[in-house]
């Protein structure tokens, strides 16, 4: 890992936002790759972030020397082991007595990088009863509702059951559709057609169909939302059961 500088397109600059991505980390264990401005490097977690969301303490090495060279470090940065990326800097750690024992302690970041390398890697999404769900306006009151497969920063993928529908031709543009993410809350969204692959027939007779979609225009809180379930999700696929 290179010390690099913050990029605006990635930023986060928004405490509570910052403090809830910490907290995913340290309750998904995600590993996250620690380095000082002098070379030394550490695998580390994130413990727990303070009650009152302005220190986030991190676990420190069984070398005493790494330790003592981390401390006296001006400069420290830090990215996740995870495909979505989470980065940022501290200018000074501190040894403390955490709750389990020594770690590390800094002030929470005032800002933080997400960002997703390959912008259409896409994740599998839960499926039964905690599928999540797209409704897609047909008319005036008349909604679809389709279930999510799978999703990447640049679009989902769907499936629904029946005849086909006629909405989706490739490249229309599908506006006022949502869905609800759980604990976070409705999104909108409008979204473009983008793949139609050939349906299937249930032994029962049922077509079951799969469609690709892309985002259109997002705005940025979606955005951020969207990539907040992503790393949620990610993490809860990697931890160990």
């Amino acid at each position: 890992m290179t010390h690099h500088e913050i990029n605006s397109q990635f930023a986060i600059h928004n405490h509570v936002e910052i403090v809830h991505v910490l907290n995913e980390l340290a309750k998904h264990r995600v590993l996250i790759n620690l380095e000082t401005h002098e070379g030394d490097t550490l695998v580390t977690t994130v413990l727990y972030v303070s009650g009152d969301r302005k220190f986030v303490c991190i676990d420190v090495s069984s070398d005493d020397d790494i330790n003592q060279k981390i401390t006296d470090s001006n400069l420290v940065s830090f990215e996740s082991q995870s495909r979505i990326k989470v980065r940022w800097h501290s200018t000074h750690l501190q040894l403390v007595t955490a709750r389990d024992g020594l770690a590390f302690s800094l002030h929470v970041p005032s800002v933080i990088e997400r960002i997703q390398r390959r912008e259409y890697f896409r994740l599998y999404t839960p499926q039964g009863a905690n599928a999540l769900v797209c409704k897609i306006p047909l008319g005036e009151e008349e909604v679809l509702e389709v279930a999510l497969v799978d999703m990447s920063a640049g679009g989902i993928g769907i499936t629904y059951r029946g005849a086909a529908n006629d909405i989706f031709v490739q490249g229309a543009i599908l506006e006022g559709c949502s869905v609800e993410f759980p604990e976070l809350g409705r999104m909108p969204m409008n979204l473009r057609v983008c793949g139609i692959w050939n349906s299937t027939t249930t032994k029962g007779g049922e077509q079951i169909h799969r469609v690709g979609l892309e985002f259109v225009g997002l705005s940025r809180g979606v955005t951020n939302v969207i990539q907040r379930y992503m790393i949620q999700l990610e993490a809860e696929q990697i931890t160990p059961t």
